[in-house]
């Protein structure tokens, strides 16, 4: 007798539905795209126990006559694709036929549907429970199709015993219902949980209006613009500046050709471009839109149709790093310290006065400035920023007023009017040092208030933009050793450092294999001529290693300029004198990004004057 049976169709059913329904949000997801597909205005979701008892999904959309309604629980029965040729070029968000079947064999549903060429008391009610069909009905319905699905998983409870909280899973609804409506601001999205409304976003012209209907005007003031085209692909949307993190991705949505999708090559951009912005803990919020013909991408790759695969990944991956790296560049702006809150802040815009609840109906604002001017990207050489000279002072610093707190101030910069600033968001040429705080913090004043800026992150930004340039410009002086040194490596670290060989000589170590585990340094950059050769290759090495992912020459070359930076930037504890500071800050100002160091690291902290004569009771 044979060991191999055929499934009963029943149990063929269930077990093909769980590649497809994972939870209630995959329900959600699966009905709002065809809400999308049918051309729907206006979709209208409510769930009940987090999706569990209850889930409605009702759209305003082309729905069907009564024989599609009823042949629309067949597997693989659709209208979206036609021949095999079409799944080279998939234009729709559904295509497979797969999703209501797969809903009906696991739950208790019932869909009511009228197509426009039926008379008003035509519409289609259809009743099936666990796969099997109980009921056709005529029945008054309004354009568009309703579908609501009752106790999911009733009848398969080993799946349904590993379904989360009720909190968990609206939370999940929630974030999905979200993006569906980030990805289609012309149309109009609502979600009701237990009989609350959660959000009722109306539709609105762009994705910016959307952007502030859904999260409010403080989210939307900490972003940047984003756009970028080669070829036939397009990026757009908007990205965080490096001061606005988040310690989880659910921050970050992405679409290609508007169909969310989760993408390791889009997320490996996006890293690669805050790489130096933000701690690697951290997660940047980001709305990215990619679109492309439908025939450069690939989405029948995964049964949820969230993995997708790009034709040109290269172009697509090149195009999101610069798209971004140039909104950063150009967002160069100054967190704000607030007593009453811990959170970094940009400055309001001037009037506004909207409310801040991430969940209420609204209008879009008639207008949102997005001014991002970047300032001069002038530098000096790349060896005058490694040997102006902090640490051997010639002469001691001017004495100034000291107190026990160990804040060194000139008395002539405690009065009159600071000069005042252009409107560009990072412009500190009318900043005026007043002195040291600790030896550690320099603290200036403009227009706007008081700025306190950590000296060693400063240097650390400052060096790492000159070696980056001189690496680039292949200008790195290079110092030879009198005496080669000899070093030995752990074993591991003789991997990693055979693949970083050739960005280390181009960084002006000079490296070569001597046996073994051991290497021998003949030169080094002549900036570095001081440092403990073992401690730098070391550091190096080692945070190559901790990056756990695959060594290109652009994370070999950074992590070189970052344990290089660091290095040789000035340190805590440490009295500069006032032109040094000034120096400092005019540097400081000419660097690509001055708000972060490159492990992510805020520089300057500001004070506004507004926050400072609050609390002295002035306002």
């Amino acid at each position: 007798m044979s060991k191999i049976k055929v499934l009963p169709e029943t149990l063929a059913n269930k077990i093909a539905a769980g590649e497809i329904v994972e939870r209630p949000a995959s329900v959600v997801k699966e009905l709002l795209e065809n809400s999308v597909d049918a051309g729907a205005g206006s979709v209208a979701a409510a769930v009940q126990s987090g999706g569990k008892r209850l889930i409605q999904v009702r759209d305003d959309g082309e729905g069907m006559t009564q024989d599609d309604a009823i042949l629309a629980f067949e597997h693989h029965a659709t209208s979206k694709l036609q021949t095999a040729e079409d799944l080279n070029a998939i234009a729709t968000l559904g295509f497979r036929g797969e999703a209501l079947p797969s809903m009906a064999s696991i739950s208790r549903l019932v869909l009511r549907t009228r197509h426009p060429s039926d008379p008003a008391a035509a519409g289609t009610e259809v009743e099936i429970q666990g796969g099997t069909l109980r009921s056709v009905k005529t029945v008054p319905w309004e354009k568009g199709t309703e579908v609501t699905v009752r106790d999911l998983f009733f009848n398969v409870p080993a799946r349904r015993k590993f379904l989360r909280s009720n909190d968990t899973e609206l939370g999940h609804i929630t974030r999905l219902v979200t993006h569906y409506a980030l990805a289609h601001p012309e149309m109009r999205f609502s979600l009701e949980s237990d009989g609350r409304a959660l959000f009722d976003v109306v539709p609105v012209p762009t994705l910016k209006d959307r952007i502030y209907q859904l999260f409010g005007e403080g989210f939307l003031e900490n972003l940047v613009e984003v756009s970028g085209r080669a070829g036939n692909v397009e990026v757009y949307g908007f990205s965080s500046r490096p001061h606005e993190q988040k310690t989880n991705p659910y921050s970050q949505f992405f679409y290609v050709n508007r169909r969310m999708v989760r993408d390791k090559l889009i997320a490996s951009a996006v890293r690669q471009a805050y790489r130096n912005c933000i701690p690697a803990s951290a997660y940047p919020v980001v709305l990215l839109f990619v679109q492309l013909p439908f025939d450069e991408v690939d989405v029948n790759a995964h049964p949820a149709k969230t993995e997708i695969r790009f034709r040109q990944q290269g172009l697509v991956h090149d195009l999101i790093l610069d798209a971004i790296q140039r909104a950063l560049v150009g967002s160069k702006s100054i967190p704000i310290y607030e007593h009453r809150s811990d959170a970094w802040q940009e400055a309001p815009i001037p009037g506004s006065n909207f409310p801040g609840s991430p969940w209420t109906t609204r209008s879009a604002p008639e207008s949102t400035p997005f001014d991002f001017t970047p300032p001069s990207a002038a530098a000096d050489p790349f060896q005058r920023a490694f040997n102006y000279p902090f640490r051997d002072e010639t002469s001691a610093p001017p004495e100034y007023p000291q107190d026990h707190h160990g804040l060194r101030i000139r008395p002539d910069m405690l009065l009159g009017a600071p000069t005042e600033l252009a409107a560009s968001p990072f412009d500190l040429s009318g900043a005026r040092i007043l002195g040291q705080i600790h030896d550690s913090y320099v603290i200036a004043n403009d227009s706007r208030g008081l700025l306190i800026i950590d000296q060693h992150v400063a240097h650390e930004r400052i060096l790492y933009e000159k070696h980056a340039q001189a690496v680039r410009q292949q200008s790195v002086e290079v110092q030879g050793l009198l005496v080669p040194v000899a070093l030995e490596l752990p074993p591991h670290q003789t991997v990693i450092l055979d693949r970083s060989l050739p960005e280390l000589r181009r960084s002006g170590f000079q490296v070569e294999r001597f046996g073994g585990n051991s290497i021998l340094v003949r030169s080094v950059p002549a900036v570095a001529k001081d440092y403990d050769c073992q401690k730098v290759l070391s550091e190096i090495l080692e945070g190559l290693e901790s990056e756990d992912r695959t060594l290109d020459v652009d994370r070999i070359r950074d992590r070189i300029a970052v344990s290089m930076a660091c290095r040789g930037a000035i340190k805590v504890h440490m009295p500069l004198a006032m032109e040094k500071m000034q120096w400092l800050l005019d540097e400081l100002c000419k660097t690509k990004i001055p708000t972060n160091c490159p492990h992510g690291r805020p520089i300057i902290l500001r004070f506004s004057l507004y926050e400072i004569e609050r609390n002295f009771g002035r306002i």
